[in-house]
């Protein structure tokens, strides 16, 4: 009998992404915001020794992992773009099997201050990958001003990235999202989206300058399942395409019905209108601690998240926790109780950054998970994990003020 590694390639290719791969990476929809995996998970859980010991094998897997591996790309650095530009390249002109390029189904942009000469090698790079399903662009730019205050500044995505992106990727495209302070402009969305009609996901932190355009023509998305759209004001008059205003009543008269995900991130004073008009709401997320929810009321509502509007790491003094998230924390959890949520089923906080130290307050997640465990709730931390697994002790004099 010979060796394992001479079966047939198309047995162990299989094999070898579940090794190469990681999970969720080539989704083509953005996760369920109470998964446990989120997208940084995809970059850290890379198992880089893994992926140099197959190479090692033999020819015929170190071909097979260079492909998977160059599936999806995080380009964080000006060198590593330089470096795939000309691999990609040099593969094209002088490979006899297919180029490496178009193996490439994902890229994560996530360059600061990119210079010209790294855009340029970046447009290159997407000419040379006709295949990409997913493209997620976290570029970020920082400048100082006159009194030394690091500043996050408007850049726009340059008008070759969006041609390269349009003219090679766009019968691909499927998942497009602009999540930091580089945008493309009001005139290349529209292009990205009239080419690219297969997208079903698209996110958009913001549109770079003013949106002066009154589209002549509707814009049909016929695939589009998932909008997500940033907290800036632009978006209070946007419209992608004649009509087409994300949160007008037309809209949501119209698609509410398909809506199952309602994640706020910023004050929305049309919340109610906006959860009126999704009868089939499954999951509403709110980021703590922008704005109170006031009184809700949903036949279908299953799951509500409060997730931080920071997941990095925050030391305040205790008083401070105590008086700007511990307490509006009480009332927004009292305003859920009180709301009219017949189908709730679990309420997810999400204890990382501003919400981290809220474990330090074992007797208030004590208390609160007893109230939703009689009402027959899940009451658990960002991992899933039930509240009532936390250790008792001696906690913040808020416990004793708001009494079970």
């Amino acid at each position: 009998m010979g060796a394992p590694r001479d079966l047939p390639v198309e047995l162990w290719r299989p094999i070898l992404a579940s090794l190469v791969r990681s999970p969720g990476v080539l989704s083509s929809d953005r996760q369920d915001p109470f998964s446990e995996v989120r997208d940084i998970d995809i970059f850290l859980n890379r198992d880089v020794k893994t992926h140099l010991a197959l190479l090692l094998v033999c020819k015929v897997w170190h071909d097979v992992v260079t492909e998977l591996t160059h599936e999806h790309l995080h380009l964080t650095s000006a060198e590593q773009v330089a470096v795939i530009a000309n691999r990609f390249e040099e593969c094209r002109r002088h490979s006899k099997k297919k180029p490496l390029g178009t193996c490439t189904r994902r890229i994560d942009l996530q360059l600061s201050n990119p210079s010209d000469q790294c855009l340029n090698a970046l447009v290159r790079i997407l000419r040379c990958t006709p295949n990409i399903e997913i493209l997620v662009n976290s570029n970020y730019y920082m400048t100082m001003n006159p009194t030394f205050h690091i500043t996050p500044p408007q850049a726009q995505t340059r008008t070759e990235i969006i041609d390269a992106l349009i003219q090679t990727c766009s019968k691909s495209l499927r998942r497009v999202e602009w999540t930091s302070n580089e945008y493309p402009s009001w005139s290349d969305l529209m292009r990205v989206l009239r080419t690219a009609t297969g997208i079903t996901s698209l996110t958009l932190a913001n549109i770079y300058g003013n949106l002066t355009e009154r589209p002549s023509q509707y814009l049909i998305l016929p695939n589009l399942k998932t909008l997500v759209l940033g907290d800036s004001p632009s978006f209070s008059h946007a419209s992608l395409g004649n009509g087409f205003l994300p949160f007008s009543p037309d809209f949501l008269r119209t698609h509410g019905s398909k809506v199952r995900i309602v994640r706020t991130v910023a004050f929305t004073p049309l919340l109610h209108e906006i959860i009126a008009t999704c009868p089939n709401l499954d999951t509403f997320v709110t980021i703590f601690p922008h704005h109170i929810l006031d009184l809700l009321s949903h036949p279908s509502l299953k799951r509500i998240g409060i997730f931080p509007i920071s997941e990095d790491p925050v030391g305040v003094p205790q008083a401070i926790f105590s008086a700007y998230i511990m307490k509006p924390l009480e009332d927004l959890l009292c305003q859920i109780d009180e709301s009219q949520l017949p189908r709730l089923t679990q309420v997810r906080i999400r204890n990382i950054g501003t919400l981290a130290n809220i474990t330090e307050h074992p007797l208030f997640l004590q208390r609160w998970w007893k109230r939703w465990d009689s009402r027959g709730v899940r009451f658990d931390d960002r991992d899933g994990r039930p509240f009532n697994l936390m250790s008792s002790g001696n906690d913040n004099v808020l416990d004793k003020v708001y009494g079970p």
